[in-house]
């Protein structure tokens, strides 16, 4: 109590500089080491392949996905409306939406995730082409795989655009070669004209079987 008697205001300025002192030394070493840390975060967000590159890029998936998430969907749902787009922006020919088609619904074929034991089912769309005459160029058989595989949406932007469904089966015969084989001509002549006939052409998409399936 005499200590505090006798304290006057000097000695209380001494005395409050003896205790803040040492708390303001470790306070500006707080702070120099979190500015040395900030400045490490930056340096490593904004060097090349850095968080903030990675962030774009994230960003730019999630906007991909928001903006096909209708698409997708249609494209499950509404697999012969999905189909006929694609095929009709192809282009190209004189085409018209009842020269093809889905005559039934996608079928399920059994199969396999990966290499894991996990049960999965292949739904497998064919697409059947009903004018016997109709010859295309490889430029549109190219085209409709695209466009089927890609997702891309007729007057949209098709950039980023993905697909559920994946080309399964493909057969095609030069209409050149059919001819040849009709006359029962074994001949083939110096170069195939680029006019092709569509046999078969199917795309699946594959989901996981639900338990007890």
């Amino acid at each position: 109590m005499r200590f505090l008697r006798s304290l006057d205001l000097y000695k209380f300025i001494v005395l409050l500089a003896a205790v803040l002192l040492p708390l303001g030394w470790w306070w500006m070493r707080s702070l120099d080491e979190s500015i040395r840390l900030c400045r490490q975060a930056i340096a490593e967000a904004t060097k090349p392949g850095g968080f903030l590159e990675q962030i774009g890029n994230l960003q730019k998936k999630v906007e991909v996905v928001v903006v096909n998430r209708f698409n997708t969907s249609d494209a499950i749902n509404e697999p012969r409306i999905y189909f006929q787009n694609q095929i009709l922006a192809a282009g190209g020919t004189t085409l018209k939406s009842d020269d093809f088609g889905l005559p039934t619904d996608p079928k399920d074929e059994p199969a396999w995730m990966g290499t894991s034991p996990q049960k999965a089912s292949d739904l497998v769309a064919e697409v059947t082409w009903k004018r016997t005459d109709l010859k295309v160029p490889m430029g549109f058989i190219y085209a409709v795989l695209f466009n089927a595989e890609s997702g891309a949406r007729v007057g949209g932007n098709q950039q980023g655009q993905q697909s559920v469904w994946k080309l399964r089966e493909l057969s095609i015969v030069n209409a050149t070669d059919e001819r040849l084989t009709g006359s029962g001509s074994k001949t083939p002549p110096a170069e195939l004209r680029d006019d092709w006939s569509i046999k078969t052409m199917k795309f699946a998409r594959r989901e996981p079987r639900k338990q007890g399936n």
